[in-house]
């Protein structure tokens, strides 16, 4: 996971508390310099300055410079950056970028959520502020573009049978309970079948069609009961719906980890909840293995597992008002 910037408040130009909250819902610039009205610092505060807007004025600089200090600094240069006094070097610490008590000149690219996607540490000031620039840029563009591994998810049936280590099969769980769920009552359950003999139990309650998944290493049984979450008005049960998002937060988490996730609907789910002793209803089998083997695929299916994936418009199924 990416790191996360340290909480900290620290007092800005005017005095006023600046708290690590305000970086976050937007993407951010964060630089330390080491000493206000020095040549590099000036500098680098001015070329920032230059380009204030195009960072949409998300700029923060943070020296151990006092408060009075980095006023007159602000005000002399006409710096339109934010400025924020740490006397004490405290935060500099936290972002780890002090050294035998010296502060090093670093940069940081935070994204909405707090995470720092890029740093520089001894910078050189010639030029770096249009580096800084174009990587921010690269970043924003980056996260406008759909999801990679929702772009790759197929419901792919060449699984291997390569086992999948039980740490693995754990991540994939640990993503779907990171669903989110009506009032948090995380109603998903699962079972999941790596074993021998728990497969070859549910391999006999498939139908035909999906023969294929005989060879999958794992397979991921979900269920849920209506108690289990929120029952509302006009029949909103939000059980299946909770249910079923996290199923997705697996899906994609499987696919990241170059593993194919595939659902079904085809299975006997009263076999499945007795042969488990199951309470509750069962929503789908999840088929999990690595992709690559296609031999045992019939015709039909090997000419599916490379076929463009078919969606009908976004027109027809989503409405802007």
């Amino acid at each position: 996971m990416s790191k996360m910037i340290p909480k900290f408040v620290l007092m800005d130009e005017e005095g006023k508390e600046f708290n690590w909250t305000n970086l976050l819902g937007k993407y951010s610039v964060v630089y330390f310099y080491p000493k206000a009205n020095t040549p590099g610092c000036t500098m680098e505060a001015l070329d920032f300055s230059s380009l204030i807007d195009e960072f949409g004025g998300n700029i923060v600089g943070i020296s151990p410079d006092t408060c009075n200090t980095i006023a007159n600094f602000k005000s002399k240069k006409g710096l339109k950056v934010k400025l924020l006094a740490d006397p004490e070097k405290q935060v500099a610490e936290k972002f780890g970028v002090l050294k035998d008590g010296k502060l090093i000149r670093s940069t940081f690219i935070v994204d909405p959520w707090g995470r720092i996607r890029r740093e520089w540490v001894k910078v050189n000031v010639v030029g770096h502020a249009q580096e800084v620039l174009k990587e921010y840029r690269k970043i924003i563009a980056e996260d406008q573009e759909l999801n990679e591994s929702i772009i790759l998810r197929r419901a792919y049936r060449g699984i291997s049978n390569k086992p999948i280590p039980k740490e693995v099969l754990q991540k994939l769980i640990e993503a779907a309970h990171l669903a989110p769920s009506c009032m948090n009552k995380q109603p998903w359950r699962f079972i999941v079948a790596n074993s021998k003999e728990t497969l070859e139990k549910l391999h006999e309650t498939l139908s035909g069609g999906n023969y294929w998944m005989k060879n999958a290493p794992a397979i991921i049984v979900v269920y849920t009961k209506d108690e289990f979450d929120c029952q509302l008005s006009n029949d909103r049960n939000y059980a299946l719906f909770d249910t079923g998002m996290s199923v997705g937060m697996l899906l994609v988490q499987a696919t990241q980890m170059g593993l194919v996730a595939h659902p079904v609907a085809g299975y006997d789910p009263v076999r499945v909840r007795e042969l488990l002793k199951i309470d509750g209803t069962v929503i789908t089998l999840i088929a999990v293995g690595y992709w690559g083997d296609f031999e045992s695929l019939n015709e039909k299916h090997l000419q599916l597992e490379f076929s463009p994936r078919s969606r009908v418009q976004i027109d027809d199924i989503a409405k802007f008002l």
